[in-house]
């Protein structure tokens, strides 16, 4: 069977957005609402952490020496070794809005999307793309910019209220235009962050759920993986492994002694 091991407690309320670097041999994550990134080293059992500008989205790997961070200040990039970091620009105007999950396109470019700050704002959110010299609006009116992943010329996209994950067709350009939504999640929980694997298949964290569920390209579910926290926030493909982070509930860690977590299990 395959159990989850925990392998750093982070004690984050909102423990989210892993990112694998192999070649650093490190998984990334954000504690949004402790302001922090952590870089965790499995076989060194090391874990590094650095001080953001305010609430955390996501971060990602710049390289190898350096990372990409969106929190509530801006986009900011971040030297691993001195630490020293420098203002890139930001998108947000409205200050009840904040960056949520991110991710790189296959090109590069940053996909930045948002959710409101501190209080829910039902479809005034954003998806952007950032290329490094410019921006534009991927999707508008998304409530909770979630989970993104690319399979081909596919981005797929979670908008987490509509309980649902959108396909859309993605272009050289970097364009997307909606195809359909191909995952309807049943049962207990929402859908937060993903991933895809090299086969196209869809790894989806379930918040409320204490699950990540596996769907194939035709949007079946093919498979799932309990976690031992209620909130489960997103997951990451590490080769063999998949590194999964968790939130705490709202009662605190009380009930559920590992939530706030990340988590590591055999990819399934």
């Amino acid at each position: 069977m395959n159990s989850p091991q925990l392998l750093f407690y982070a004690q984050s309320t909102l423990l989210e957005g892993p990112v694998w670097n192999k070649e650093l041999g490190c998984v990334l994550c954000v504690s949004i609402e402790q302001e922090r990134i952590f870089l965790v080293f499995p076989k060194e059992q090391v874990v590094k952490t650095f001080k953001t500008r305010g609430q955390v989205g996501f971060a990602v790997f710049d390289g190898n020496e350096h990372i990409i961070y969106a929190a509530y200040q801006g986009v900011f990039r971040l030297n691993i070794s001195t630490g020293d970091e420098v203002f890139l620009y930001h998108l947000i105007s409205d200050p009840t809005i904040r960056y949520n999950d991110g991710k790189r396109d296959p090109k590069g470019r940053l996909l930045l999307g948002t959710t409101g700050y501190k209080r829910f704002k039902e479809k005034q959110c954003t998806l952007y793309s950032h290329d490094g010299n410019s921006s534009k609006i991927l999707v508008s009116g998304t409530s909770i910019s979630n989970g993104i992943g690319f399979y081909k010329n596919f981005l797929y996209f979670i908008d987490t209220p509509t309980r649902k994950v959108g396909r859309y067709i993605y272009d050289e350009e970097g364009n997307a235009t909606f195809d359909k939504y191909i995952v309807s999640i049943e049962g207990e929980g929402v859908p937060d962050g993903m991933d895809v694997d090299t086969e196209g298949n869809l790894y989806v964290a379930i918040w409320g759920g204490s699950r990540v569920e596996k769907y194939n390209q035709a949007g079946e579910k093919i498979g799932e993986i309990r976690i031992p926290a209620l909130n489960v926030t997103s997951v990451c493909i590490a080769g063999e492994k998949l590194y999964i982070t968790t939130a705490m509930h709202d009662d605190g860690s009380e009930s559920e002694p590992m939530a706030g977590g990340l988590f590591v299990a055999d990819k399934f």
